[in-house]
């Protein structure tokens, strides 16, 4: 099983060391305390800004993963660019308070973009970037407040081991926190993370098949424990129209039929599904190492224990309490139920600019003015509806090309025999990011 690093730094960090966000404080805010409590939680409520952050982690000296972003908020617009395995960019989502663009990937060797039109609604925007968490609202809410001096009481003394100095207006924050430092209660939310590790779900194996019934098992493993089911499915085969409709990406499901319930793919070949499913056989044991596989990830497995060794943070803060850079790095010794040991190390770095000014414009000129909810509604019907096109040798929106039929080739494929107005356009999928300019660097 595979999981994003942001999911694995944020568990981590959480259950080991910021429970609430608390000792995360204590560790790279220093002193005065409250001026730079209130710099981190400012900075994860939505305004205008530029963010930029690098997060990775390493077992046992080997890097598992590494995530890299990079958003742009506004009042009215934001902008953020994904990156892959490499921190290349690879694509970008802009949002306006009505529009949608980002690029799109197609099996054609042109080109294409995406536009997507939802008059009046502004929920994106305020949510495109991943540090900007809170809304306004909820900065001054009861149940911050709460939070606040939750995390005041844990972090008790250690706010007094943080150094600062300050230069130029900056003041710079540093400090460390040691395995014996930890709270109480962090040590009790390590406990929390320890009883929940070790999901691990998927794995299917055949057990028969003689063309019509369909036997396999499914093993989930949970805690340490293994449960293995076995099901049992018919099925018959599609006809010669189904399976082109499947390779061509048109499939539909036959609800006029009560037995049926959809498709299943068997030796790498789809067949309908006749009737429910049913469970024939169920075991739970526990789990052994081999169950597991390949997985080398500790954070994959069930722990019997996870022990703080040191969280190091550095800050940067101007003179308007605006948070302009943020890094923590930390590792912990990790044990699992099978007796491996590993040592985790986990990096995230957080640079914040032009705080309290930033405006992203759209990638893309003269799409904010083209795509709207009349134009959109002059040319398909609708003024709520995705768009796709090209753009001209000088980066300009080639509107001969805006359609909403899937550009790809399979598509073509499919409607070349057919008269233009039966094809179908109903569901365009979202798009794929692609290869796009890198990003200009933060200062």
């Amino acid at each position: 099983m595979k999981r994003s690093v942001k999911v694995r730094v944020i568990s981590l960090i959480v259950a080991a060391v910021v429970l609430g966000g608390a000792v995360t404080a204590a560790a790279f805010m220093g002193s005065p305390y409250e001026t730079i409590k209130k710099a981190l939680l400012d900075a994860m409520t939505y305004r205008n800004a530029t963010m930029e952050s690098q997060v990775s982690m390493s077992v046992n000296g080997v890097q598992m993963e590494s995530s890299k972003s990079y958003s742009i908020s506004g009042d009215n617009s934001s902008l953020r660019y994904y990156f892959d395995a490499n921190g290349d960019a690879i694509g970008y989502n802009y949002y306006a308070s009505s529009l949608q663009v980002a690029p799109a990937r197609t099996d054609t060797d042109t080109q294409w973009y995406y536009a997507q039109v939802y008059p009046g609604n502004n929920y994106y925007v305020s949510r495109n970037s991943e540090f900007a968490m809170l809304s306004p609202e909820d900065r001054n809410s009861a149940q911050m407040r709460f939070v606040e001096l939750l995390a005041d009481l844990i972090v008790g003394d250690l706010k007094n081991n943080i150094a600062m100095t300050s230069e130029s207006g900056i003041r710079k924050i540093s400090g460390t926190l040691t395995g014996s430092q930890v709270p109480e209660l962090v040590k009790a939310g390590i406990d929390v993370l320890i009883e929940q590790s070790g999901g691990y779900h998927g794995l299917q194996n055949d057990v028969s098949f003689d063309g019509e019934v369909y036997i396999y098992e499914q093993m989930n493993i949970q805690r340490g424990i293994k449960t293995v089911r076995v099901w049992k499915q018919t099925v018959e085969a599609m006809s010669e129209e189904d399976m082109a409709a499947w390779e061509n990406g048109r499939y539909y499901y036959k609800p006029y039929e009560d037995n049926y319930c959809g498709a299943i793919y068997i030796d790498n070949k789809p067949y309908h599904a006749i009737g429910p499913q049913e469970i024939i056989d169920e075991c739970t044991i526990p789990a052994t190492r081999a169950d597991y596989g390949t997985v080398v990830n500790p954070m994959d497995l069930p722990m019997k224990s996870l022990v703080i060794d040191n969280i190091h943070g550095e800050a940067e803060v101007d003179a308007n309490g605006n948070l302009l850079y943020l890094s923590v790095n930390g590792a912990a010794t990790v044990t699992n139920i099978f007796d491996d040991v590993s040592v985790i190390e986990l990096s995230a770095v957080f640079r914040f600019s032009d705080v309290g000014t930033s405006n992203p414009a759209c990638p893309i000129p003269g799409a904010e003015q083209l795509f709207t909810e009349d134009y959109m509604k002059n040319k398909f019907g609708t003024g709520h509806i995705g768009a796709y096109f090209r753009l001209n040798p000088d980066g300009s929106i080639d509107e001969g090309s805006v359609t909403t039929a899937y550009p790809g080739e399979l598509l073509n494929k499919y409607n070349s025999d057919r008269p233009s107005a039966v094809i179908d356009t109903r569901y365009p999928p979202m798009p794929v990011p692609a290869p796009v300019p890198e990003p200009p660097p933060l200062p």
